[in-house]
């Protein structure tokens, strides 16, 4: 029995021995099916700001370190990628895009980036020129910030070359239109016509259209347009995914969308063409309402969640249909108020026992607080054990212009603020002629909103800005146009740090889509999305980022983009 004894325990001992030493040695490590390795890598992860390698089973990180560790993860069918020095960065987070537009743009009449009105509208002609007589030109993206002129495109710009052809320009904001005619005549627009509710129709001292149409008033117009084919607004979808991955997105959060798209995109994911994981929101309306019935949808593999209704409450600032409490400093009026409070609110109360998320565009101070307002409304009418989310997270896209009293109420409310940080480049040429000096104390606000303890993240607004990660962080970090140029009254130190800049498009980002256990940070367990650039945006000169490229896009454990 003694002898017995002593053969169990000698053998227990043995592979006790064995197990260890097999561990230690790495043979019972899991075999990666990716690794990537010789880099700088910035996790976002306090806990381990910096690494050398990573390793990625599935679409999962099971391993962040150095070199010599990560070897223990390779084996015969591991991927090896050498990143030769370049720099990974957790997968990047655009909080606030229009993904189909971003592919109507690239695909069709771009007039973003011109910073010149006769060359705007000889771009508009040669389209028009190479269009069939009769049929409808549609561009995109212009902006009259550095024009001599400093004006507004007028439908007279159009006419001498489009008699036949009704000619539609969106400019950059998309809050407002510049029609030309023709359109405005299928439209039926007249000097007769009222401004619809929300909407503007910019006239001349004759009181004849300019053509330009401001929020609600592009519907007159828009309506009249031929619907896009399913087919077309596939490939715009397509072209929109394949273009932000391209940029380096691993992740875009739709401000507002149809589940017409969304079974689109579902069928662009089962060909296995989704180049970035998307977080949904619902325009407000009628798809709102079937998001209320149907309730949240979170995918098994987490590539496409639609837990979001998306509201308008005022205008763009360029346009001067941002909501003001008080009136512009450059023209008469405050603005226009889109959103209706008998109609929102109960939308909002549904969603908080629905467990969806309200986001509300949101520039002026006016509609900031009348935003906040409703928060507060909705909140208060439902207790917090009613609500499917203890932590709603609900938020206002742009929080631009923000009184000091609500900047406190953001605070108490915890509401999350997603700016747009590359709109500063462009809004410094004009912002301080729209509201002046005094009020630019409060907008455009980063820094001290993240000292008040106020949730933050960002968006490019995307296309009404490029949707390029890389003017989005230097915009963070720098706050100027790319020549260094800003006005006295801008306030320069709101910029971030850079490992404030990094965590608004990584973790923090994550965080207002209910992600930030999957994603945002590069750590064991999480989401293997990684966007990855040949130069290390944390070390070099902001202006310097603009120059790097990126190398690749990995999303889901996924290649989706490699230069």
């Amino acid at each position: 029995m003694k002898k017995q004894l002593l053969i169990v325990v000698g053998l227990a001992l043995a592979g006790y021995i064995i197990f260890f030493y097999r561990q230690a040695d790495g043979v019972d490590q899991v075999r990666a099916d990716l690794v990537i390795h010789n880099t700088t890598i910035y996790t976002a992860n306090d806990d381990q700001w910096t690494a050398e390698a990573a390793a990625i089973k599935d679409d999962k990180i099971i391993f962040v370190g150095s070199n010599d560790d990560v070897v223990n993860y390779i084996g015969e069918q591991t991927d090896v990628k050498d990143m030769q020095g370049n720099t990974v960065l957790p997968g990047l987070i655009d909080a606030h895009v229009h993904i189909k537009w971003i592919g109507q743009r690239e695909d069709g009449l771009n007039l973003q980036g011109i910073d010149d009105l006769t060359q705007t509208v000889d771009k508009i002609r040669e389209r028009v020129m190479a269009t069939p007589e009769g049929e409808w030109v549609v561009g995109v993206g212009w902006i009259e910030k550095k024009w001599r002129e400093g004006r507004f495109l007028h439908k007279d710009d159009l006419d001498p070359f489009s008699p036949n052809n009704p000619v539609v320009a969106n400019r950059a904001g998309e809050h407002s239109i510049v029609a030309n005619s023709k359109a405005l005549e299928i439209a039926g627009i007249t000097c007769d016509t009222p401004d619809p509710d929300g909407g503007q129709i910019l006239k001349d001292e004759n009181g004849e259209p300019t053509g330009m149409l401001i929020d609600n008033a592009m519907e007159l117009v828009r309506s009249k347009i031929p619907v896009p084919s399913r087919e077309q607004d596939k490939k715009s979808l397509q072209s929109g995914f394949d273009f932000m991955s391209r940029m380096g997105w691993t992740q875009v959060q739709q401000a507002g969308g149809t589940y017409d798209d969304i079974d689109i995109i579902k069928e662009i994911h089962s060909e296995g063409n989704l180049k970035t994981s998307i977080y949904y929101a619902m325009m407000m309306g009628e798809e709102a309402a079937k998001l209320i019935e149907r309730g949240p949808e979170i995918s098994e593999d987490r590539m496409i969640d639609i837990k979001g209704i998306k509201y308008f409450a005022d205008g763009a600032l360029g346009s001067r249909g941002a909501a003001l409490l008080e009136p512009y400093d450059d023209a008469e009026g405050k603005g226009l108020q889109l959103i209706n409070r008998e109609e929102a609110l109960p939308v909002y109360i549904a969603a908080l026992k629905k467990g969806i998320q309200i986001e509300t565009h949101a520039i002026g101070d006016y509609a900031n607080r009348f935003v906040l307002d409703l928060y507060e409304e909705a909140f208060n009418a439902v207790p917090v054990e009613e609500r499917m989310d203890a932590d709603p997270r609900w938020r206002i896209e742009h929080a631009q212009i923000i009184h000091p009293d609500d900047q406190k109420r953001y605070k108490e409310l915890d509401i999350i603020a997603v700016v747009e940080a590359s709109t500063v480049k462009g809004d410094l040429y004009f912002a301080p002629d729209r509201i002046g000096s005094e009020r630019l104390k409060y907008a455009y606000l980063w820094e001290s909103l993240i000292d008040q303890g106020i949730r933050f993240t960002a968006g490019t607004d995307a296309p009404v800005e490029v949707g390029d990660p890389r003017v989005e962080f230097f915009s963070l970090v720098q706050r100027t146009d790319f020549n260094g140029f800003c006005t006295e009254d801008w306030h320069i130190e709101e910029r971030l740090s850079h490992e404030q800049a990094l965590k608004t498009m990584t973790t923090w980002a994550a965080r207002a889509a209910f992600q930030e256990d999957i994603r945002g940070t590069i750590e064991v367990g999480k989401k293997a999305d990684f966007s990855i650039f040949d130069r290390d945006w944390m070390t070099i000169e902001p202006i310097e980022i603009m120059d790097s490229q990126t190398v690749m896009t990995i999303v889901d454990g996924k290649v989706s983009y490699q230069r």
